[in-house]
């Protein structure tokens, strides 16, 4: 459990913190930036970055973010987080990870699909050299349910 509070802290934080970091926007009908929706704080990413998820034999698609490099570490953002309870939470894809290229176990994947938050456990994370694409993997926390996809910037 200690473990899933810091993955959604330190996913959090750095949904917060990206904006500083952004890359550039694309010309579509997305509006980035800090907003609120029913009362309760969100971040709304856009850009170029897409993903592929599976889960449990379904395949989802997420598009319009954007992948950032800091000093927290790497990150991908696509759609809107939201930083607080909300019951049908909006479409969200992240991985938050060391900024470095090679498979990595210590990341964060957070995903929200059909208003369900999906906390990805036990993730693998490989980021390809130049840290424009990679791969992820892993278990729903509490769940068997298991999670794959990929990404790029």
């Amino acid at each position: 459990m200690k473990r899933l509070i810091v993955i959604v802290g330190a996913t959090a934080a750095l949904a917060l913190s990206a904006s500083a970091f952004a890359s550039p926007q694309s010309a579509s009908a997305c509006v980035p930036g800090v907003k609120k929706l029913n009362g309760v704080p969100a971040r709304t990413f856009c850009g170029p970055a897409k993903a592929t998820v599976h889960i449990n034999g379904k395949t989802v698609s997420y598009r319009g973010g954007e992948c950032t490099k800091s000093s927290f570490g790497w990150s991908i953002n696509i759609g809107t987080v939201v930083l607080g309870n909300l019951r049908q939470k909006p479409e969200y894809f992240g991985i938050t990870a060391k900024a470095s290229a090679g498979t990595q176990g210590n990341g964060a994947v957070a995903v929200v699909h059909a208003g369900k938050s999906l906390a990805v456990t036990q993730s693998a994370i490989k980021l390809a050299a130049g840290l424009k694409s990679g791969t992820f993997s892993g278990k729903v926390f509490g769940a068997p349910t298991r999670v794959s996809g990929s990404f790029t910037c």
